[in-house]
């Protein structure tokens, strides 16, 4: 099936053709990813975060030219917003180190961490039951994607899918704890 084709069929909702894409393309573009991120981690998330987005976009998805052309382009985008979004972070964990003092760092840093793990917490047992077994015994058990396919008797594929899934949901739920996190503190510097 071309890829004309596989888009008509993505289009209509079906699994197939939008597995027989990611299959066909998710190499490249990992390698696209990886010569820019040289993060193994980050590109797969890089990756997991497009492919999610171009599924849940798929009904209203136009693309003009051709799929491998619009995929690295949407590639880049992506990377361009992960390095964004990571120097923000840089950014905030530096002013932090440069505004209080040491004592002040510890006391402010095990109150956020305490407040973050609470909330990771609670958004993971918000996660459908599928996404939410996938991730722990990726992050908790630190099972491989194989092994986890294996011990679920589910494609690894469709492990990547739903562990894409998951950190997507995760980072929605977790931002507006950050956002307010982040206005708290420059109110600490001002």
């Amino acid at each position: 099936m071309d890829d004309v084709q596989a888009l008509a069929r993505l289009k209509e909702g079906d699994r197939e053709a939008f597995e027989e894409l990611y299959r066909k393309y998710w190499r490249r573009l990992y390698n696209t990813a990886y010569r820019r991120l040289l993060s193994r981690e980050d590109s797969e998330e890089v990756i997991q975060d497009l492919f999610v987005y171009i599924w849940s976009k798929r009904d209203t998805l136009e693309i003009t030219t051709t799929l491998e052309a619009y995929l690295q382009g949407a590639l880049k985008f992506s990377i361009y917003n992960f390095i964004r979004s990571r120097k923000v972070k840089e950014a905030y964990l530096d002013s932090l180190n440069h505004t209080a003092t040491p004592e002040q760092n510890f006391i402010e840093d095990t109150i956020y961490y305490e407040e973050l793990a609470a909330a990771l917490e609670k958004s993971i047992e918000h996660l459908p039951e599928k996404l939410k077994k996938v991730y722990l015994l990726s992050r908790k058990e630190n099972y491989t994607y194989k092994e986890i396919a294996d011990q679920l008797n589910i494609p690894l594929d469709t492990v990547e899918k739903q562990m894409g899934k998951a950190l997507k949901l995760l980072r929605q739920s977790l931002k507006d704890f950050v956002a307010a996190l982040l206005v708290w503190v420059h109110t600490l510097t001002i």
